[in-house]
C-alpha cells in the first residue's frame, strides 16, 4: 500500500526530490536492496530480545495516512527482533517486509524514528517457534495487493510487514485478537479482518495499530524515545483486570451502604 500511495503522491507532486521519496514509510526497492547487501553473516545475539515486535510510528505523510486509515493509534510499520546481529558490524538486526520483500536489516535503519518494543515471550509465546516461522519467510516478495486492500486479497507466498506476525502467532492468540475485535474491544478501524470461522482454517489480517492496541502498547504519540519497552498484556487479561476492578469497586460501595445503614439505624430511637 505504501508503494502505491507513494507513486500517487509523486504523480500529484512531481517536484518531490529523490531524497524525499527515499524517506517514505516504505523504502524503495533499490534502497532496500542496498540495505540488504550491507547485512552480511548473521549470528545469535541478545536472546532476551528474541520474539520482540518493533512497532514504528509514522515518519512522513504516507505513514500518517496509513495510521489514520487503520484506527489512528499512532503506528504504521512493524518489524520483528529475533535476537540476531550482523557479524561484521555487531549491529542488531530485525526482520521486515518492505518493497523488496522479506529481509534482514539493521534496527537503526530508520534513525531517530520512535518505535515500541513488545516482548511476545512475556505473554507466553514460544518465541523460538515464532522466529523460526518468521525466518522461513525470508526472501518472499512484498504483497502489494494485500497492502492496498487491507487483507481482502491475500497471496500466501507474498508478505507485508504485519502479516509476518499474524501468520506466525499461536492459534489461541490469533483467535483472541479476532474475538476481541468482534466484541468491539479493539478499534473498529484497526484494519483487523477475519475470514472464515474461528477455527484452524480462519484467516486473519491485522495492522500495526491493531497489534499495538491488542498488546497494550501506549499510543504512538505518547512514546518518549525509540526502542521504548512496553509491558505486554493480552487483551483478555486486560479485560479480566478491569472486571476485577469493577467487582472490587462494587463490593466497596455495598460495604459503604451497609455501614451507613448501621450508623443511621444506631441513631434512630429504640422501640420497645
Amino acid at each position: 500500500m505504501c508503494r502505491w500511495l507513494r507513486s500517487k503522491t509523486n504523480t500529484i507532486n512531481p517536484a518531490s526530490s529523490p531524497t524525499e521519496s527515499a524517506t517514505t514509510d516504505s523504502v524503495s526497492p533499490s534502497a532496500t536492496d542496498q540495505e540488504k547487501e550491507r547485512v552480511g553473516l548473521v549470528r545469535a545475539a541478545d536472546q532476551k530480545q528474541i520474539g520482540s515486535l518493533l512497532i514504528f510510528v509514522p515518519r512522513d505523510s504516507i505513514g500518517i495516512l496509513i495510521n489514520r486509515l487503520t484506527g489512528n493509534y499512532g503506528y504504521s510499520h512493524l518489524a520483528i527482533d529475533c535476537g540476531e546481529s550482523d557479524v561484521a558490524t555487531g549491529k542488531r538486526l530485525m526482520i521486515e517486509a518492505t518493497g523488496a520483500g522479506v529481509h534482514n536489516t539493521f534496527q537503526d535503519k530508520y534513525g531517530k524514528r520512535k518505535f515500541v518494543r513488545i516482548s511476545l515471550q512475556q505473554v507466553g509465546v514460544n518465541v523460538d517457534q515464532f522466529c523460526a516461522c518468521v525466518r522461513s519467510k525470508l526472501g518472499e516478495i512484498y504483497d502489494d495487493e494485500e497492502a492496498l486492500t487491507f487483507g481482502v486479497v491475500d497471496h500466501p507466498a507474498k508478505q507485508i510487514c504485519s502479516d509476518l506476525v499474524t501468520i506466525c502467532l499461536p492459534e489461541d492468540i490469533r483467535a483472541d485478537i479476532a474475538q476481541q475485535h468482534l466484541l468491539g474491544n479493539l478499534h473498529r478501524r484497526a484494519a483487523i479482518r477475519v475470514y472464515g470461522k474461528l477455527n484452524s482454517s480462519f484467516r486473519l489480517f491485522v495492522s500495526p495499530n491493531g497489534f499495538a492496541e491488542y498488546f497494550g502498547a501506549p499510543p504512538g504519540n505518547l512514546l518518549e524515545r525509540k526502542d521504548q519497552l512496553a509491558e505486554p498484556m493480552l487483551r483478555t487479561k486486560q479485560m479480566s483486570g478491569q472486571q476485577q476492578q469493577y467487582q472490587r469497586f462494587g463490593i466497596a460501595i455495598l460495604i459503604g451502604f451497609m455501614l451507613l445503614w448501621l450508623f443511621l439505624k444506631s441513631k434512630l430511637p429504640q422501640q420497645h
